[in-house]
C-alpha cells in the first residue's frame, strides 16, 4: 500500500476507522472490506520531505529526556521491547497522572519476555492501570484474558462481567495521535506543514493495541464458550458498541454481541446495530476525506487550511473520543445550509 493510500486509510483518528473497518476480517477478505484502497494511488507529493523529516525526527528521539519524547521514542522502538519498556516506564514515572502513558506501559508489559523486564516485574502494570483507571473497561478485559491464559475460568468470567459494567472504553488512541502530531509539528526543522502531518499519520498508524486480540480469544474465536461466558461476551460487546471511544471498539463490540446472541431475534437486533455502526463509520469518513485531499493541493493556502482543520479535528477527538467527534462532525455537516444554486 502506498503512503498516499495509508493517508487515505487514516481519515478517522489517524487510522482508527480504517483499522476497525478491517478488524475481524480474514486476511484474504480485507480488500473487500476497504474497496477504496484497492486501486493504486500516486505517492504523496510530499514523500521526499516526509522521508527527510522522518530521519530528523528519529534522531531527535534518540535523546528523549521528557515524558512525551520518551513515550514517542518507545513507539518508534518497535522490535526492541526492552528499549520500548524503558522509554514507556520513564514517561510513566515522570507523568504519573497521564493515562496514555499508564495504559501504554501496562500493555507493553503484557508481552512475554524472559527473563522478565525489571520495569514490568517491579509492579503489576496491568493491575496498576486497572486501579488508576477504574471506570475504564479495557483493563478489566485484559485482566480477563490474562485469567484465560492462566486457565482460571472463574476469574475470566468475573472480569468480563466487570468490564461490561464499566461506563468507558477508552484506549487513549486519540490522545496518542495528538501527542505524536504535536511533537512532529514542534520539530525545529523547516518543512511543509502538510508533510509533517503526513509523517505524524504514518507514525500513528504503526501503533498496536492489545485488547482486540484479547476480545477475539475470549468472545469471537473458534474456542468453545460456556453459556455464562457467552452472556458476558454479549453484554460486553453491547457495552463496547455503545460506549467505545473509537469506531474500532464499537465495531468489534458489535461483532462480539452478534457472535454471542442467544436467539434469532437477538441476533437480528445485533445485526441491525452492527450495520448502523458501519453506516456511521462511512458517514464520518465522507466528512474527513476532503481534509486530507487538501494536503495535496498545489495552493499553499488550501494546504494550510487542511492542516489547521486536521489539527482541530485531532484535538476534538482527544477531548471526546473518535466516535463522538465523528457524530458531531456528521451532524454539523448535515445541518449546514446548502449553497444557493
Amino acid at each position: 500500500m502506498t503512503r498516499r493510500n495509508n493517508l487515505r486509510a487514516s481519515t478517522c483518528v489517524v487510522a482508527g476507522a480504517f483499522l476497525c473497518a478491517i478488524a475481524f476480517v480474514p486476511a484474504g477478505a480485507q480488500q473487500s472490506a476497504a474497496p477504496e484502497l484497492r486501486a493504486d494511488a500516486p505517492p504523496s507529493r510530499w514523500q521526499a520531505q516526509v522521508d527527510s523529516l522522518d530521519e530528523a525526527f528519529r534522531s531527535r528521539m534518540l535523546t528523549a529526556n521528557e515524558p512525551r519524547a520518551n513515550w514517542i521514542a518507545g513507539q518508534l522502538d518497535q522490535g526492541d521491547i526492552e528499549s520500548q519498556v524503558r522509554h514507556f516506564a520513564a514517561a510513566r514515572v515522570a507523568a504519573p497522572d497521564n493515562k496514555l502513558y499508564l495504559a501504554t506501559l501496562a500493555t507493553a508489559c503484557m508481552q512475554p519476555v524472559r527473563p522478565p523486564l525489571p520495569e514490568c516485574e517491579a509492579v503489576d502494570r496491568l493491575a496498576d492501570w486497572a486501579t488508576r483507571d477504574r471506570d475504564n473497561g479495557w483493563p478489566s478485559l485484559l485482566l480477563a484474558d490474562r485469567a484465560r491464559q492462566h486457565r482460571n475460568a472463574e476469574s475470566m468470567l468475573a472480569y468480563l462481567q466487570q468490564a461490561a459494567a464499566q461506563p468507558r472504553f477508552v484506549e487513549y488512541w486519540e490522545a496518542g495521535s495528538l501527542e505524536i502530531w504535536e511533537a512532529v509539528r514542534a520539530m525545529p526543522v523547516e518543512g511543509e506543514p502538510a508533510a509533517k502531518l503526513e509523517l505524524a499519520v504514518m507514525y500513528a498508524m504503526t501503533r498496536s493495541l492489545a485488547w482486540p486480540n484479547a476480545a477475539r480469544a475470549m468472545c469471537t474465536g473458534s474456542a468453545e464458550r460456556t453459556a455464562a461466558v457467552r452472556v458476558a461476551c454479549a453484554e460486553l460487546g453491547a457495552a463496547m458498541r455503545e460506549r467505545g471511544s473509537t469506531w474500532m471498539s464499537r465495531l468489534i463490540g458489535g461483532r462480539m454481541a452478534q457472535a454471542n446472541t442467544a436467539s434469532a431475534d437477538t441476533k437480528s437486533v445485533a445485526d441491525k446495530k452492527l450495520a448502523s455502526v458501519r453506516e456511521q463509520i462511512a458517514a464520518c469518513s465522507r466528512t474527513t476525506g476532503p481534509i486530507l485531499d487538501g494536503l495535496e493541493a498545489a495552493d499553499a493556502a488550501t494546504r494550510a487550511k487542511s492542516v489547521a482543520e486536521w489539527d482541530t479535528w485531532l484535538r476534538r477527538e482527544a477531548a471526546v473520543g473518535e466516535a463522538r467527534a465523528c457524530e458531531e462532525r456528521v451532524a454539523a455537516t448535515s445541518t449546514a445550509p446548502s449553497k444557493a444554486r
